[in-house]
């Protein structure tokens, strides 16, 4: 059987462990992924950085490209059609990452602004599978939550996906969405003046979908009427607006799905879905790469209420403080290197375990079993 040639962008998560079984891999950087160095390949592996159409494909052999990643924006999926090119991706691959950034992010939030998480309602717009994810941490809280998702109430016609009308009656809105440029559906600059103006005074927003979901220059404008500001993601990444940054209360760089074991099930994912393509047996398996990492949490007595003892898990599991701390180092470097340090903090992104691989332990033990119950909800392990 032929041995098929691979290029891969040099960064995608065990990239060379996982696919060398199917043929012979080559990596490079993303930014040397340009045709004349992939024409001779058969199979294109990439992530979101690499954009990828008939400009990167023409005269080349490329018949199947994969992307490590749950959203697709930067591909062009008819050019693909159109040539016979198959295309694999990874939808929900770093869902949990996301939703746990936007735990971790409000509990921050919370606390600086001095309110109560149970007594909020949150707006999740787009009900995929990150917006799903939400909602089922909402439900482990007992926060309430409405959902806003036409495209999915039209298909299922159940009225839960349009519980969120108006954006005036959620507290916080959080953005779950895909980029899209036409149709009826359309997300790009969703949130523009029109939606901003509808917001009640002290709305909070989180955008962890794309940066063109939000148009910023309108955003810019209505920041005064916010309570809080949540953005990892930003209009012309790498070339982020720096005005934007300075007003955010929490800013990272595009990192909330960027979880190692979010990054290994997008490349499971897409190996897995290339192995049925081709016809060929899986030889690999998450098992035999990444061992589980179970990270011991020591909670001690004495906190008040709930509230402390989850910010106690959940900041040893991850705190976007940390994350955000290094973005705003761009504040302070000069205008044009802020593309290469937004490109190098997420190149050189640590390792970052979801809450899943965490293992909770209390000191004193036997905790209140409703306080175990929510920390299992949410994933962690117990230790009681």
């Amino acid at each position: 059987m032929k041995r098929l040639k691979i290029i891969a962008d040099e960064e995608i998560t065990y990239v060379r462990e996982v696919f060398s079984s199917l043929g012979e891999i080559t990596t490079i950087p993303a930014s040397q992924i340009i045709p004349q160095n992939i024409k001779e390949f058969d199979v294109l592996l990439v992530r979101s950085v690499v954009k990828v159409n008939s400009n990167l494909l023409k005269n080349t052999r490329i018949k199947f490209v994969g992307s490590v990643t749950s959203g697709i924006d930067h591909i062009d999926r008819n050019y693909l059609r159109k040539n016979g090119i198959k295309l694999v991706y990874a939808p929900g691959c770093n869902a949990n990452s996301v939703a746990e950034y936007v735990l971790a992010a409000l509990i921050i939030l919370s606390q600086k602004k001095n309110f109560c998480m149970d007594k909020k309602t949150i707006g999740i717009i787009g009900v995929g599978n990150v917006g799903k994810r939400v909602a089922r941490i909402c439900t482990c809280l007992g926060i309430k939550f409405l959902l806003n998702d036409p495209p999915k109430f039209n298909r299922t016609k159940d009225k839960k996906f349009i519980s969120l009308i108006n954006p005036k009656e959620a507290d916080i809105i959080t953005l779950h969405v895909p980029l899209t440029f036409t149709g009826k559906y359309k997300t790009y600059h969703m949130v523009d003046e029109e939606f901003l103006k509808k917001l009640n005074p002290g709305t909070i927003l989180i955008n962890t979908a794309r940066g063109s979901v939000i148009d910023e220059k309108a955003l810019l404008r209505f920041t005064g009427k916010l309570g809080g500001l949540i953005l990892d993601v930003w209009e012309n990444e790498p070339n982020i607006n720096t005005d934007l940054l300075k007003v955010a209360d929490i800013a990272t760089p595009h990192i909330a799905g960027y979880s190692i074991e979010g990054k290994l099930r997008g490349t499971m994912m897409v190996y897995k879905r290339l192995c049925q393509l081709l016809n060929r047996k899986e030889r690999i398996s998450v098992s035999q790469i990444l061992s589980p990492a179970k990270i011991k949490v020591t909670v001690k007595d004495g906190y008040r209420n709930r509230w402390e003892v989850l910010s106690e898990a959940i900041f040893k599991a991850y705190n976007p403080l940390n994350d955000d701390r290094i973005m705003r180092k761009i504040l302070k470097i000069d205008q044009t290197k802020i593309s290469t340090l937004f490109e190098s903090l997420r190149r050189n992104y640590p390792v970052r375990h979801e809450f899943g691989s965490h293992q909770v332990k209390f000191e004193p033990p036997n905790p209140a079993v409703e306080l175990l119950n929510v920390l299992k909800c949410l994933g962690f392990d117990v230790i009681y």
